[in-house]
């Protein structure tokens, strides 16, 4: 499985040539390249997987080459779907790579004084805002896939603190658990890697003091709250069977110690 996604990461990278600079992969994929390029292949189990490569992209970035990030996604066989009717409307780019559909969203950071909820036109792609992304542009990771293909992820630590403060945004209960899944995943089945990710975590809360205590109060509440169904679909998004309640309450309660 992890074979596809190296040949996906890889195909997306090439695809977007020198802008590859000025993009940082988070979402699911994150959890995918910190497994395939940045940990030992034999630690524990795969995250599960996710056909979608959420795109982040700073609102300003140098010019990278002539044609603009769209462009080369358009040479590169990508379909443009428009996902709304906003102005600028939101839009996905679709291509089938190694028998897989793959979508490409672009999101940026919503500090900004004016219009920040607004989606804005970055580099020849539209761009979600999303909140809290800044940290996530900021602290980052190089990475290589098994071609060669260089890329840029969201550390771990980040990754951790972005889901934590925005999961209860979600309008879906499944992609509330997807990403509390996704919390567990990063947080625990990566060996050491894991540990240095919550010790980033611990390290960057201790930075950005208000962010942290939503952060902590999103997860508390969570815990607080959550029915016998919430904790039961939680358990059901690890195929392998390995989240269990004990298990996620130990280390939601380490991270917001």
């Amino acid at each position: 499985m992890l074979d596809d996604e190296d040949k996906v990461i890889s195909e997306f990278l090439q695809s977007i040539g020198p802008w590859r600079d000025s993009i940082v992969i988070g979402g699911g994929y994150a959890l995918i390249i910190y497994k395939l390029y940045l940990t030992d292949k034999k630690l524990e189990i795969p995250p599960v997987g996710t056909r979608d490569i959420d795109s982040l992209i700073p609102r300003k970035v140098p010019e990278r080459s002539k044609k603009n990030i769209a462009k080369h996604l358009q040479e590169a066989g990508f379909i443009k779907l428009f996902k709304d009717i906003d102005e600028p409307a939101t839009a996905a780019y679709v291509k089938e790579i190694n028998g897989l559909e793959v979508e490409i969203e672009f999101l940026t950071d919503s500090a900004t004084r004016r219009d920040k909820n607004k989606n804005v036109v970055i580099a020849g792609v539209v761009a979600q805002p999303l909140s809290y992304l800044t940290l996530s542009l900021q602290t980052t990771l190089p990475f290589q896939t098994q071609s060669q293909e260089r890329g840029v992820v969201v550390s771990p630590g980040a990754w951790i603190f972005h889901k934590g403060l925005t999961f209860t945004k979600r309008k879906s209960a499944s992609k509330r658990h997807k990403d509390l899944y996704g919390i567990w995943y990063a947080a625990t089945q990566l060996g050491e890697f894991s540990e240095e990710a919550v010790a980033e975590l611990q390290l960057l809360g201790q930075e950005n003091l208000k962010w942290f205590k939503t952060f902590q109060g999103n997860l508390r509440h969570w815990l607080e709250n959550a029915s016998p169904l919430d904790w039961s679909q939680l358990e059901a998004q690890d195929p392998f069977g390995k989240i269990k309640r004990l298990h996620f309450e130990k280390i939601a309660k380490l991270i917001i110690q």
